[in-house]
Parts: structure tokens; C-alpha cells; sequence
């Protein structure tokens, strides 16, 4: 895999979007403008009841003779040998030259559906009234004069109209009905209930599939047939004409004898579109600043098809993806869907820098006011630079970029080095190589150093051979490994004499057979961060800007989103400034401003000394008990020396030792209306975020439960902040009383 759980996921796999919910749906009669005539006629058209005319129109406003009205139901009746009503008459003014002289006969002796008038005739010429057309339909449902009443038509309507038969229809009875109209009434008897309770469309064997529509537009396996992709049932069906069938939804999919779809009928749905700017594991705030919360971590979600559960795969979510929720009748989240297809789309690689002020998409057969999405934040044109790998899906009109390049030794390729798919680099992770990559690789030789150029979605978009090897920044995460910023994790043996400890920022890449290369981020900072400028000094900030927290001078770091950020950090925690060659900032690292990079819990500490030296020689271990567990921590200092347990943040060095603690500020009384939904708290009068994943201990059963649960166990709390609420504090750790 290209990419890792990791604390902040700046990009993944960048994705389409912003068209992803909007199917283009051909009109299968170009002069149908009502969807429901649409919908009604295209089944019709698929079961070979219509045909339409030559110019592929319908017209649906023409009236419609009794004749037409005749065949149209004999055919729906699946009656088959016309040819044998064809050569006798039953009424006068039905010869036998009269083009539907068999379907009128087969009407009257073998389906028995409609009969003359009292005269003798049948009028076939007639324009079929709404009275007459609702009976023959209803005699082929089962239905006769003893089951509906004595009293026509008036009995016939009644009991139409309590079958849904008439759904849709507002006409009375000697309404001369249209070519549209009729094609809504034979929809709605193929879906209404016959004489015996059962659904007329399963004795005309058809089945009724419950899925999910994955793609509107998909093609089969064997790339034959046109149709569409589905979650359940039998995951594909071709059709004959295109279905108004919208991504994402789900409902009943009518399928014929020979598997191809005939109608869709979606569920009536709740629905909410975001474009994601952050996950959490309850919650997704959008681009626009909105939210959608209480995430339930059992929500199914459908990724391409493969269903998934958030709680497995909200981490891997990233900025810049569309998402649509939707909700089951009761308001509660019923599934989130999402198409992701990597594979497609043009890839282009910036191989000049482009020119200050001028946009470079179209040189690049690009729509000059695409989407530009880099390293999975919204961004614009003026953010391309040299070796940016581009990929454009013109559907959605989206580029999406990166510039994630690294150097790595070429350690194998698979199936073999003539013939390269796949590259082993790395420290021993495989990546799909495009076409264009395959010659390249053929020519290098096995141990050499190379700079890979990566795709959004995780190929290998290049390869180069450079004298100065391409470093990305990321942490190192112990075991000679270092998380990079996308959450790839390298390893190695460190080739330096350095030795960074656990949560140092460094930038790395692998250029030696075996061997991890880092170097530190150094300090070079001093500027003012102007969040809401995106200024930091006089230098802009991109924004896809990459940000380190420290927990101290000395401390470890995380990555921190810069939404966790405060408007304004001064100078002085400003610890480096990286950057770009447009002189805009991309790597930041600031010094204990968020708190994300201190632990928090319970705290005491154990007094203990050398085995060897003696009780003369004390040390001290601060024990951190919280949500994930009991920690022993290095204290060579005593922080936090308290004679009982308490709560405390505690900072952490690059080597593991606790290097600053200090108390919690703790809140009493603090009720469950102060709770803003799972993701904000009230405290002291000042709306404060509750930091992602953050569980509430129950101080009577000693267990941690989730902040849902926890308003609905208690309603008075403790909350502990890292510092007072005024000045910016957030809840780090809640006691639920």
C-alpha cells in the first residue's frame, strides 16, 4: 500500500469528486420532459411493448385508439401466437385487412380483457377513454365485475385507484387518454398486486433485486454489454436502455428472465453531500466548514464497491474526496458511498516550470478552470511547479496533483526486470509503474538509486536519475523507520551518526542499498504565523503546507491539520520555515501551540533506584494511565510529583523521557446539555472542540467509553483542559461522574 494510519493525513489517494453524484442519463424518447412518462415509457421500450416512432420521439400527447390500446395490452399479457387470432372476425368493422385484427380477437376470446359495444362493433379506430383503458387493465390483473362492484365505471376506478393502479393519473372517466398517460398506466400495473395478492410483475417473470447502484454507466466483465454496477445482487446487469439510475442510491432494480435490468425504482432518501477537509473517527467537517457528526463507527461505508465500516476507514479518507451520506426514515445515518476510480483519468507531468502568471493546464489539453486539487487540498493553477504529477479526469473536470517524489534504491521488478509492472523500492514496498515508466526501468540496473515520481493515486508516474536526492518530511517513529508526511513508513539503518529518538521531524529517503538517510528540520524560524492570511512572515502559506508540533525545545511532534491551529502563533513558537522554490512556505514547525503533541491521563509517580548503585542512587518513573493503556515513563526530574494520582499533560522527549508535566485545569460540575453533539464542550462559558477520539472514563466501572454513550450514561462531569478554556484550552481528559 501507498499509504499508512497515521496522525494527520495530509493526502492519500487523491480522487475524482466534484461529479462523481451526477450520472449523465441519455433520454431513450428525446420528447418526454416528464421523468415519470420517461421512466414509464423506457419499461415499456424494454419489454417490447412500444417501440416508439422512426424520428426516436414518443409523443406522448397523442391520443391512443383502442386498437393500439388492444395491443399494448395483449402484449403485455406475454401472449404469444398472434397468428392464430389473425384469421377470423368477430366484429364487423374489425376486417381482415385491419392491421391489428389479431390483437383485438386475442383481446376479446384469449385474454378476455375487453369486449364490443352493444351494437356489434368495436370502434378499434375510437380514441380509448380513461374508464375503458382502467378496466381492460384491471380484467388483466384478475379483476371482474363481481370482485369490483356492480356499478361501472365508477366500481372499476374505485378499486383502481386503491391498488395504486392510477397512481400518477388524474383523469376522469370519459378523459380520452394519451399515448403518455397509458404508458403510466401499464407501469403501474406491472408494479400493482393482482387478483391473488401477488405482484402482476412476477407472473410476467420478472424479480425485483434490492442494490445499490455503484455505476450508472459500467460495462461487464467480459466488455460486451453496457449496463449497471451494483453493490448485491448479482454485481452487474446490462440493459437495452439507458436507466435513470443515480449513483450511490439504492432500491429495487426490475430484472427480466435473461438478467437485464428494466427499471429502477429508488428508495425514498435523506441525503448530504460534503466535500471532505477533515476526518475524525465520529465526524467530517467539510471545505465549506460544515459538519456532519456522530459518525456511528459501524456506519457501512462503500469504497468502489468494497463495503467498509468507518470506524476501519475514516483515517484513510482524504481531503478533497465528495462524500454522500444518507439517512434511513428514523434520521440516523444509514450508509456513506464513494467512488474512488484510480485508475482512470489523463496523467501529465510538469516537466518546466511554469511561467509566473500564466495558466499551464491548457498546454496540457486541460480545461483552463479544472479543479485543482494538490496533495488533497483544494488549490488553483498557481500552485503547479516543476515535476507536479497531474491527473485529470474530465468528467468531473478535476486535476488532481502531487509532488511527492523520493529517492529510493531499485531493489527488484516484478514479473521481471524486461518486463516491469511493479518496483520494489523502499526498503522492500511494491508500486504499479505506468506504461510510459516500463521502458525506462528495463534500462536501470538493480541497486541503483532513483527518484520515483508518484502519481495521487500511488503509481510510479517516472523515474530520475538526479545527483541530489529528493528527501520528504515525516517523523521518525523508532525502529529506524520514520513515517513520512502521506503516512508511507520507510526503514532502514541509519546511515548518518545521528541518532534522532522517537518523534523527531526529519526529512528522509532511502539512496543507499539498505539504509535510512534522514536530516534534521533545523531550526530556522522566527516569523509571526498568520493563520488567516496564510501568511507566515512575509512568506505565503501553500495550501497544502505540511505542520509539525512540538511538545517542547526538545520534545517529540506530530503532524498537526492546520484547522487545529489558532488565528495567529507568535514568533516565538515558530520554530522552522521550509520554503518552496516560488518562495512559499510547505513545512512548518511550531513548538508546543496545539497540545496535540503531550500525553494526558492519570499520573503518579514510583520512586525507585539503580539495582546496581544502590538506594542512594533514586530515579524517578511517572506512570500515565489513560485510554490507551498504563505507560511507565523516564521522569528524571520528578514532573508532576503528587502524593496521589491526578490528571496531568505530559511532554515527551525524542527519547522517550518526560521533559516537562504540568496540571491539568479541571472543571466540576459540567453537565450533559453543555456537551455541543460529540465534538464540542462548553466549559466556563466558551465553546471548546473535543479532540478527535477522545474517550470519557466512567469513574465507576473504571472502563473508557465513547462521548455518545457517555451523555447518554451521565449527566455531571469532570473536564480536564491542557489550559483555561479563555485562552484556548481544549478538553483532554473527561471523568464521567
Amino acid at each position: 500500500m501507498f499509504y499508512s494510519r497515521r496522525v494527520c493525513l495530509v493526502f492519500l489517494v487523491l480522487i475524482l469528486c466534484a461529479g462523481l453524484f451526477m450520472p449523465t442519463v441519455g433520454a431513450v424518447f428525446e420528447d418526454i420532459s416528464d421523468p415519470a412518462t420517461q421512466t414509464a415509457a423506457t419499461l415499456l421500450q424494454n419489454l417490447g411493448i412500444v417501440s416508439g416512432y422512426g424520428d426516436g420521439k414518443f409523443h406522448p400527447d397523442d391520443s391512443l385508439t383502442r386498437a393500439q390500446f388492444c395491443k399494448m395490452a395483449v402484449l403485455l399479457s406475454g401472449t404469444q401466437d398472434i397468428a392464430a387470432y389473425e384469421g377470423f372476425t368477430i366484429f364487423p368493422d374489425v376486417r381482415a385487412d385491419h392491421w391489428g385484427r389479431g390483437y383485438i380477437n386475442a383481446a376479446v376470446r384469449a385474454v378476455k380483457i375487453i369486449t364490443g359495444f352493444p351494437d356489434g362493433t368495436f370502434k378499434p379506430e375510437a380514441n380509448i377513454t380513461f374508464a375503458q383503458a382502467v378496466t381492460t387493465i384491471m380484467r388483466l390483473l384478475g379483476y371482474s365485475d363481481s370482485d369490483v362492484g356492480p356499478n361501472w365505471p365508477r366500481s372499476y376506478l374505485d378499486k383502481a385507484s386503491q391498488i395504486s393502479l392510477t397512481k400518477g393519473l388524474n383523469l376522469s372517466a370519459n378523459d380520452v387518454i394519451t399515448r403518455g398517460q397509458a404508458a403510466q398506466l401499464f407501469y403501474n400495473a406491472i408494479f400493482a398486486n393482482n387478483i391473488d395478492g401477488k405482484k402482476f410483475s412476477d407472473e410476467l417473470g420478472l424479480k425485483e433485486h434490492k442494490v445499490i447502484i455503484l455505476r450508472q454507466d459500467g460495462m461487464s466483465p467480459d466488455n460486451l454489454n453496457k449496463g449497471l454496477v451494483t453493490i448485491g445482487g448479482d454485481g452487474f446487469y446490462p440493459y437495452r436502455s439507458v436507466l435513470a439510475a443515480e449513483e450511490g442510491t439504492r432500491g429495487l432494480l426490475l430484472v427480466d428472465g435473461d438478467g437485464y435490468a428494466l427499471d429502477w425504482t429508488p428508495e425514498t432518501q435523506t441525503r448530504r453531500d460534503i466535500t471532505v477537509r477533515v476526518t475524525g473517527p465520529m465526524s467530517v467537517t467539510g471545505a465549506d466548514g460544515s459538519k456532519i457528526d456522530n459518525i456511528p463507527s459501524a456506519a457501512l461505508v462503500y469504497i468502489n464497491g468494497e463495503k467498509n465500516t468507518w470506524e476501519d476507514c475514516w483515517i484513510d479518507i482524504p481531503s478533497g474526496l465528495a462524500l454522500r451520506f444518507f439517512y434511513g426514515a428514523s434520521g440516523a445515518i444509514d450508509y456513506v458511498f464513494l467512488f474512488q476510480p484510480t485508475d482512470e483519468g489523463i496523467v501529465k507531468i510538469i516537466g518546466v516550470e511554469p511561467t509566473a502568471g500564466r495558466n499551464p493546464l491548457p498546454s496540457f489539453d486541460i480545461n483552463a478552470n479544472a479543479h485543482v486539487i494538490k496533495n488533497g487540498v483544494s488549490s488553483s493553477w498557481t500552485d503547479l511547479r516543476l515535476y507536479d504529477v497531474m491527473i485529470y479526469n474530465e468528467q468531473s473536470n478535476i486535476v488532481n496533483v502531487t509532488d511527492f517524489r523520493i529517492t529510493g534504491i531499485y531493489e527488484n521488478a516484478l514479473p521481471n526486470r524486461e518486463a516491469p509492472d511493479n518496483v520494489v523500492t523502499l526498503s522492500g514496498q511494491s508500486f504499479a509503474v505506468l506504461p510510459n515508466v516500463r521502458p525506462k526501468l528495463a534500462e536501470k540496473k538493480i541497486g541503483e538509486a532513483l527518484t520515483f515520481l508518484f502519481t495521487p493515486d500511488g503509481r510510479i508516474a517516472d523515474i530520475r536519475t538526479e545527483k541530489l536526492p529528493s528527501y520528504q518530511p515525516g517523523i521518525t517513529v523508532g525502529g529506524g523507520s520514520v513515517m513520512l508526511y502521506n503516512g508511507m513508513i520507510i526503514s532502514g539503518d541509519d546511515s548518518s551518526s545521528r541518532d534522532f529518538g522517537e518523534g523527531t521531524p526529519v526529512t528522509a529517503c532511502m539512496y543507499e542499498s539498505g539504509k535510512l538517510n534522514t536530516q534534521p528540520i533545523l531550526a530556522k524560524g522566527g516569523v509571526e504565523l498568520d493563520i488567516n492570511n496564510m501568511k507566515v512572515g512575509t512568506a505565503d502559506i501553500a495550501p497544502y503546507a505540511v505542520f509539525f508540533d512540538l511538545s517542547g525545545s526538545s520534545g517529540q511532534a506530530v503532524l498537526v491539520d492546520i484547522a487545529d491551529l489558532p488565528d495567529t502563533v507568535d514568533a516565538g513558537n515558530v520554530v522552522s520555515v521550509n520554503l518552496d522554490s516560488a518562495g512559499r512556505a510547505t513545512l512548518i514547525l511550531l513548538r508546543n501551540v496545539t497540545g496535540d503533541a503531550w500525553l494526558y491521563g492519570f499520573t503518579s509517580v514510583d520512586r525507585s533506584w539503580d539495582e546496581e548503585d544502590g538506594p542512594g542512587s533514586n530515579y524517578y518513573m511517572l506512570i500515565l494511565d489513560n485510554q490507551y493503556g498504563r505507560q511507565f515513563l523516564y521522569d528524571p526530574r520528578s514532573f508532576g510529583r503528587d502524593s496521589h494520582s491526578n490528571v496531568y499533560g505530559v511532554a515527551m522527549g525524542i527519547y522517550g523521557n518526560v521533559i516537562a508535566s504540568k496540571a491539568c485545569v479541571r472543571v466540576n460540575n459540567v453537565r450533559r446539555s453543555a456537551f455541543s453533539g460529540n465534538s464540542a464542550l462548553t466549559v466556563s462559558g466558551v465553546l471548546r472542540p473535543i479532540p478527535d477520539g477522545l474517550k470519557v472514563y466512567v469513574e465507576a466501572t473504571k472502563k473508557y467509553i465513547s462521548i455518545a454513550d457517555a451523555r447518554v450514561y451521565s449527566n455531571d462531569f469532570t473536564v480536564f483542559l491542557d489550559k483555561p478554556a479563555a485562552d484556548g484550552g481544549k478538553p483532554r481528559f473527561i471523568i464521567a461522574l
